[in-house]
């Protein structure tokens, strides 16, 4: 399931992951992505991994979504205690121009947050 991070800095997205994640929850994520993208030209993620467990299918729209952004997407801080996901997402942004990606602890929230709004638009 995602949920949404209220009272973040404009120009960031961010979303909670926690417990199961279905192709449902791709449908209310995009159009958050596409008005994101509308109103700043591109996207700054901030993602809090509490749990993983993604269906087949959630895993196909995870997919497509990251293909349809990849160039709105300028930086995804990635939140978690599962280091194998900050690795991931880390070496994720090494392969995708443009793209800054960073992996956080739980405790570093707030460096999470002041690592995207150092990123340049």
């Amino acid at each position: 399931m995602f949920t949404i991070i209220n009272g973040l800095p404009q120009d960031i997205l961010g979303i909670v992951i926690s417990g199961k994640t279905t192709e449902a929850d791709y449908d209310q994520l995009n159009p958050l992505l596409e008005k994101h993208k509308m109103m700043h030209g591109t996207i700054k993620l901030f993602v809090e991994i509490d749990e993983l467990d993604y269906t087949a299918k959630a895993m196909w729209e995870d997919f497509k979504v990251g293909l349809h952004y990849w160039r709105e997407i300028r930086a995804i801080a990635i939140v978690t205690d599962k280091e194998w996901l900050e690795k991931s997402i880390e070496a994720f942004g090494l392969i995708i121009p443009g793209m800054k990606t960073k992996g956080f602890e739980l405790d570093g929230r707030q460096e999470a947050l002041e690592w995207l709004k150092n990123q340049d638009n």
